[in-house]
Protein backbone atom coordinates (compact mmCIF):
# COMPACT_ATOMS: atom_id res chain seq x y z
CA UNK A 1 0.00 0.00 0.00
CA UNK A 2 1.17 3.62 -0.34
CA UNK A 3 2.59 4.83 2.69
CA UNK A 4 -0.01 6.19 4.85
CA UNK A 5 -0.56 9.94 5.35
CA UNK A 6 -2.23 11.21 8.39
CA UNK A 7 -2.98 14.47 7.30
CA UNK A 8 -5.50 12.66 5.31
CA UNK A 9 -7.24 10.18 7.82
CA UNK A 10 -9.97 12.76 9.12
CA UNK A 11 -10.69 14.43 5.72
CA UNK A 12 -11.41 10.63 4.39
CA UNK A 13 -13.98 10.12 7.43
CA UNK A 14 -15.86 12.93 6.31
CA UNK A 15 -15.26 12.09 2.58
CA UNK A 16 -16.53 8.53 3.02
CA UNK A 17 -19.50 10.01 4.98
CA UNK A 18 -20.56 12.10 2.22
CA UNK A 19 -19.72 9.56 -0.87
CA UNK A 20 -22.25 6.92 1.03
CA UNK A 21 -25.12 9.27 2.28
CA UNK A 22 -24.09 12.05 0.14
CA UNK A 23 -24.16 14.75 2.87
CA UNK A 24 -22.29 15.10 6.23
CA UNK A 25 -24.20 12.82 8.66
CA UNK A 26 -23.75 11.58 12.54
CA UNK A 27 -20.46 10.01 11.80
CA UNK A 28 -18.95 13.33 10.17
CA UNK A 29 -20.38 15.25 13.53
CA UNK A 30 -19.22 12.53 15.72
CA UNK A 31 -15.51 12.60 14.83
CA UNK A 32 -16.11 16.85 15.60
CA UNK A 33 -17.29 16.44 19.05
CA UNK A 34 -14.50 13.76 19.58
CA UNK A 35 -11.47 16.45 17.99
CA UNK A 36 -13.09 19.28 20.10
CA UNK A 37 -13.10 17.03 23.22
CA UNK A 38 -9.12 16.33 22.85
CA UNK A 39 -7.11 18.60 24.43
CA UNK A 40 -3.14 19.15 25.21
CA UNK A 41 -1.00 17.25 27.99
CA UNK A 42 0.57 20.03 29.89
CA UNK A 43 3.54 17.35 30.92
CA UNK A 44 4.13 16.56 27.46
CA UNK A 45 3.09 16.92 24.03
CA UNK A 46 0.11 14.60 23.60
CA UNK A 47 -3.88 15.01 23.50
CA UNK A 48 -5.99 13.62 26.14
CA UNK A 49 -10.32 13.38 26.03
CA UNK A 50 -11.29 15.77 28.21
CA UNK A 51 -14.72 13.12 29.23
CA UNK A 52 -16.24 16.45 31.22
CA UNK A 53 -16.43 18.36 27.30
CA UNK A 54 -16.84 14.93 25.40
CA UNK A 55 -19.98 13.87 27.48
CA UNK A 56 -21.31 17.57 27.34
CA UNK A 57 -20.75 17.15 23.45
CA UNK A 58 -22.82 13.88 23.06
CA UNK A 59 -25.39 15.21 25.18
CA UNK A 60 -25.78 17.70 22.68
CA UNK A 61 -25.49 16.04 19.59
CA UNK A 62 -28.20 13.48 20.65
CA UNK A 63 -30.52 16.96 19.78
CA UNK A 64 -29.39 17.83 16.20
CA UNK A 65 -27.57 14.22 15.01
CA UNK A 66 -28.14 13.84 11.66
CA UNK A 67 -29.11 10.34 11.03
CA UNK A 68 -29.69 7.50 13.35
CA UNK A 69 -27.54 5.11 15.31
CA UNK A 70 -29.74 3.50 17.69
CA UNK A 71 -27.17 1.13 19.50
CA UNK A 72 -24.75 3.83 20.17
CA UNK A 73 -27.36 6.23 21.65
CA UNK A 74 -28.57 3.32 23.70
CA UNK A 75 -25.03 2.86 25.06
CA UNK A 76 -25.47 6.53 26.87
CA UNK A 77 -27.88 6.11 28.89
CA UNK A 78 -27.06 3.93 32.54
CA UNK A 79 -25.63 0.67 30.74
CA UNK A 80 -27.29 -2.63 31.51
CA UNK A 81 -24.62 -5.35 32.49
CA UNK A 82 -25.22 -7.32 29.85
CA UNK A 83 -25.49 -4.69 27.23
CA UNK A 84 -22.74 -3.10 27.91
CA UNK A 85 -20.18 -6.07 27.71
CA UNK A 86 -21.40 -7.03 24.64
CA UNK A 87 -22.34 -3.86 22.97
CA UNK A 88 -20.24 -3.92 19.71
CA UNK A 89 -19.42 -0.80 17.90
CA UNK A 90 -18.88 -0.09 13.81
CA UNK A 91 -18.47 3.51 14.42
CA UNK A 92 -15.39 3.94 16.45
CA UNK A 93 -13.44 5.03 14.08
CA UNK A 94 -15.02 8.01 14.06
CA UNK A 95 -13.70 8.95 17.80
CA UNK A 96 -10.95 6.48 17.80
CA UNK A 97 -9.14 7.90 14.58
CA UNK A 98 -8.97 11.52 15.88
CA UNK A 99 -7.23 10.31 18.54
CA UNK A 100 -4.65 8.14 17.29
CA UNK A 101 -4.12 11.44 14.66
CA UNK A 102 -3.59 14.00 17.32
CA UNK A 103 -1.17 12.02 18.94
CA UNK A 104 2.72 10.84 18.24
CA UNK A 105 3.12 8.82 21.32
CA UNK A 106 1.88 5.38 21.09
CA UNK A 107 1.70 4.73 25.14
CA UNK A 108 -1.19 8.03 24.87
CA UNK A 109 -2.89 6.37 22.34
CA UNK A 110 -3.00 3.25 24.06
CA UNK A 111 -4.40 4.65 27.15
CA UNK A 112 -7.09 7.26 25.18
CA UNK A 113 -8.06 4.43 23.10
CA UNK A 114 -8.63 2.05 26.33
CA UNK A 115 -10.62 4.98 28.01
CA UNK A 116 -12.45 5.70 24.78
CA UNK A 117 -13.99 2.35 24.25
CA UNK A 118 -15.08 1.82 28.11
CA UNK A 119 -16.78 4.89 28.00
CA UNK A 120 -19.15 3.23 25.10
CA UNK A 121 -18.43 -0.34 26.04
CA UNK A 122 -16.52 -3.30 28.38
CA UNK A 123 -16.62 -5.60 25.09
CA UNK A 124 -13.69 -7.83 24.60
CA UNK A 125 -13.79 -7.61 21.42
CA UNK A 126 -14.27 -4.02 20.77
CA UNK A 127 -10.84 -3.29 23.21
CA UNK A 128 -8.16 -5.59 21.87
CA UNK A 129 -9.45 -5.08 18.16
CA UNK A 130 -9.38 -1.18 18.01
CA UNK A 131 -5.65 -1.57 20.57
CA UNK A 132 -4.51 -3.63 17.46
CA UNK A 133 -5.84 -1.10 15.01
CA UNK A 134 -4.26 2.29 16.80
CA UNK A 135 -1.29 0.44 16.92
CA UNK A 136 -1.51 -0.55 12.93
CA UNK A 137 -2.38 2.88 12.39
CA UNK A 138 0.42 4.39 14.35
CA UNK A 139 3.41 2.09 13.16
CA UNK A 140 1.80 3.20 9.39
CA UNK A 141 1.81 6.54 10.12
CA UNK A 142 5.78 6.06 11.17
CA UNK A 143 6.62 3.69 8.17
CA UNK A 144 7.37 0.88 10.26
CA UNK A 145 8.75 -2.36 9.19
CA UNK A 146 7.77 -5.98 10.37
CA UNK A 147 4.13 -4.53 11.57
CA UNK A 148 2.39 -7.88 12.24
CA UNK A 149 5.40 -9.19 14.41
CA UNK A 150 4.90 -6.40 16.31
CA UNK A 151 1.22 -6.77 16.42
CA UNK A 152 1.92 -10.43 17.89
CA UNK A 153 4.51 -9.04 20.74
CA UNK A 154 2.01 -7.14 21.81
CA UNK A 155 -0.78 -8.48 22.23
CA UNK A 156 1.21 -11.37 23.94
CA UNK A 157 2.51 -9.31 26.67
CA UNK A 158 -0.92 -7.02 27.06
CA UNK A 159 -1.03 -8.04 30.66
CA UNK A 160 -5.71 -8.02 31.53
CA UNK A 161 -4.48 -8.33 35.05
CA UNK A 162 -2.80 -4.64 34.82
CA UNK A 163 -5.40 -3.67 31.98
CA UNK A 164 -7.79 -4.87 34.72
CA UNK A 165 -6.04 -2.69 37.62
CA UNK A 166 -5.56 0.63 35.98
CA UNK A 167 -8.50 0.95 34.17
CA UNK A 168 -11.29 -0.33 37.17
CA UNK A 169 -12.54 3.13 37.47
CA UNK A 170 -13.34 3.54 33.45
CA UNK A 171 -15.45 0.79 33.65
CA UNK A 172 -19.16 2.10 33.48
CA UNK A 173 -20.79 -0.62 35.22
CA UNK A 174 -17.93 -1.09 38.07
CA UNK A 175 -15.87 -3.42 38.48
CA UNK A 176 -17.66 -5.55 40.87
CA UNK A 177 -20.04 -6.03 38.20
CA UNK A 178 -17.91 -7.30 35.93
CA UNK A 179 -18.41 -11.53 35.66
CA UNK A 180 -15.57 -13.81 36.50
CA UNK A 181 -16.21 -15.35 32.63
CA UNK A 182 -14.63 -12.11 31.28
CA UNK A 183 -11.45 -12.98 32.43
CA UNK A 184 -11.78 -16.30 30.20
CA UNK A 185 -13.66 -14.65 27.28
CA UNK A 186 -10.08 -12.06 27.24
CA UNK A 187 -8.03 -14.90 26.81
CA UNK A 188 -9.82 -16.87 24.15
CA UNK A 189 -9.99 -13.69 22.25
CA UNK A 190 -6.36 -12.84 22.59
CA UNK A 191 -5.70 -16.71 21.26
CA UNK A 192 -7.86 -16.07 18.68
CA UNK A 193 -6.13 -12.29 17.26
CA UNK A 194 -3.02 -14.11 17.44
CA UNK A 195 -4.56 -16.62 14.97
CA UNK A 196 -5.58 -13.95 12.79
CA UNK A 197 -2.12 -12.00 13.06
CA UNK A 198 -0.30 -15.71 11.84
CA UNK A 199 -2.59 -15.78 8.71
CA UNK A 200 -5.67 -17.68 9.80
CA UNK A 201 -9.22 -16.08 8.84
CA UNK A 202 -12.29 -15.41 11.61
CA UNK A 203 -15.81 -14.52 11.41
CA UNK A 204 -14.70 -11.87 13.54
CA UNK A 205 -12.35 -9.05 13.75
CA UNK A 206 -13.53 -8.09 10.63
CA UNK A 207 -11.88 -4.61 10.33
CA UNK A 208 -8.81 -5.34 11.46
CA UNK A 209 -7.80 -7.94 9.40
CA UNK A 210 -9.28 -5.69 6.07
CA UNK A 211 -6.22 -3.49 7.04
CA UNK A 212 -3.79 -6.43 7.77
CA UNK A 213 -4.91 -7.30 3.90
CA UNK A 214 -4.18 -3.85 2.69
CA UNK A 215 -0.19 -4.28 3.62
CA UNK A 216 -0.11 -6.69 0.36
CA UNK A 217 -1.42 -4.13 -1.34
CA UNK A 218 -5.08 -5.58 -2.01
CA UNK A 219 -7.93 -3.45 -1.69
CA UNK A 220 -9.77 -2.77 2.03
CA UNK A 221 -13.99 -3.74 1.76
CA UNK A 222 -14.38 -1.84 5.15
CA UNK A 223 -15.27 1.12 6.09
CA UNK A 224 -12.20 1.64 8.21
CA UNK A 225 -9.89 -0.09 5.52
CA UNK A 226 -10.88 2.46 2.91
CA UNK A 227 -10.40 5.17 5.32
CA UNK A 228 -6.71 4.60 6.03
CA UNK A 229 -5.99 2.98 2.53
CA UNK A 230 -5.43 6.86 0.91
CA UNK A 231 -4.90 5.39 -2.53
CA UNK A 232 -9.03 4.16 -2.45
CA UNK A 233 -10.22 7.83 -1.36
CA UNK A 234 -8.40 10.51 -3.27
CA UNK A 235 -9.14 13.88 -1.64
CA UNK A 236 -11.29 15.82 -3.20
CA UNK A 237 -11.87 19.22 -0.82
CA UNK A 238 -14.64 20.89 -3.12
CA UNK A 239 -16.69 18.03 -1.24
CA UNK A 240 -15.72 19.21 2.02
CA UNK A 241 -16.85 22.57 3.40
CA UNK A 242 -14.29 24.97 5.27
CA UNK A 243 -15.57 24.21 8.71
CA UNK A 244 -14.52 20.60 8.46
CA UNK A 245 -11.25 21.58 6.56
CA UNK A 246 -10.52 24.10 9.62
CA UNK A 247 -10.81 21.47 12.03
CA UNK A 248 -8.97 18.99 10.08
CA UNK A 249 -6.12 22.18 10.31
CA UNK A 250 -6.30 21.70 13.94
CA UNK A 251 -5.70 18.65 14.99
CA UNK A 252 -2.78 18.78 12.74
CA UNK A 253 -1.63 21.63 15.31
CA UNK A 254 -2.78 19.59 18.24
CA UNK A 255 -0.27 16.60 17.00
CA UNK A 256 2.23 19.64 16.75
CA UNK A 257 1.96 20.95 19.97
CA UNK A 258 0.95 23.93 18.83
CA UNK A 259 -2.57 24.75 20.56
CA UNK A 260 -2.86 26.37 24.01
CA UNK A 261 -4.52 24.46 26.52
CA UNK A 262 -5.48 27.78 28.38
CA UNK A 263 -7.21 29.25 25.24
CA UNK A 264 -9.21 25.40 25.41
CA UNK A 265 -10.25 25.18 29.20
CA UNK A 266 -13.75 26.04 29.67
CA UNK A 267 -13.71 27.89 33.26
CA UNK A 268 -17.40 27.78 33.97
CA UNK A 269 -19.92 25.63 31.57
CA UNK A 270 -22.73 27.35 30.95
CA UNK A 271 -25.00 25.41 29.01
CA UNK A 272 -28.62 26.99 28.46
CA UNK A 273 -31.29 24.46 26.89
CA UNK A 274 -31.43 25.88 23.77
CA UNK A 275 -34.96 25.21 22.85
CA UNK A 276 -35.69 27.82 25.87
CA UNK A 277 -35.27 30.57 23.21
CA UNK A 278 -37.76 31.99 20.81
CA UNK A 279 -36.86 33.13 17.02
CA UNK A 280 -34.37 36.03 17.08
CA UNK A 281 -32.91 35.39 20.65
CA UNK A 282 -28.98 35.42 21.07
CA UNK A 283 -27.45 33.79 23.55
CA UNK A 284 -23.94 31.95 24.79
CA UNK A 285 -23.46 28.31 25.27
CA UNK A 286 -20.33 27.20 26.12
CA UNK A 287 -20.17 24.52 23.32
CA UNK A 288 -21.40 26.26 20.66
CA UNK A 289 -20.11 29.69 21.39
CA UNK A 290 -22.60 32.80 20.54
CA UNK A 291 -25.46 31.73 19.00
CA UNK A 292 -28.64 33.18 17.09
CA UNK A 293 -32.25 31.27 16.93
CA UNK A 294 -33.31 31.85 12.93
CA UNK A 295 -36.60 29.31 13.11
CA UNK A 296 -38.55 27.49 16.00
CA UNK A 297 -41.59 25.30 14.95
CA UNK A 298 -43.36 22.42 15.78
CA UNK A 299 -43.34 19.98 12.54
CA UNK A 300 -44.87 16.78 13.10
CA UNK A 301 -45.35 16.85 16.44
CA UNK A 302 -41.28 17.24 16.83
CA UNK A 303 -40.00 20.92 18.53
CA UNK A 304 -37.19 22.03 16.13
CA UNK A 305 -35.05 25.02 16.50
CA UNK A 306 -32.50 26.19 13.82
CA UNK A 307 -29.72 27.55 15.58
CA UNK A 308 -26.79 30.20 13.87
CA UNK A 309 -23.16 29.46 14.95
CA UNK A 310 -20.02 30.27 13.97
CA UNK A 311 -18.98 27.17 12.61
CA UNK A 312 -22.78 26.91 11.26
CA UNK A 313 -25.89 25.95 11.01
CA UNK A 314 -27.30 23.41 13.74
CA UNK A 315 -31.21 22.06 13.37
CA UNK A 316 -31.79 20.76 17.32
CA UNK A 317 -34.83 18.32 17.52
CA UNK A 318 -36.42 17.02 20.55
CA UNK A 319 -38.30 13.97 20.14
CA UNK A 320 -41.49 13.88 20.65
CA UNK A 321 -40.97 11.84 24.09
Amino acid sequence: MNNLNYEDLIPNIILDDINLNNRNTYKSQLTILTIKSLFPMEETVGNRIDYKRFTEELKLWINYRVGEDISLLNTLKTPVKSEYLSYYDDTYYTRLIPIIVANKDSKIIEDEVIKNILYFSGSVENLLEWLLIGLFIHLLINNVDDIIDILKEYIINFSQIDFMDKYKENFRIGIDNIPNTYKITFEKERISLLGILNGEKSSKYINLQDLLLIIGGNGPSTTIGKIVDNSCNPLNYNCINDFYINMNKYILNLRKGRIDLEDLKIKEYILPDVFCFKEGDMFFHSLLNYCKVIKKEVKAGCLTSLISTKSGNYLFKRDPS
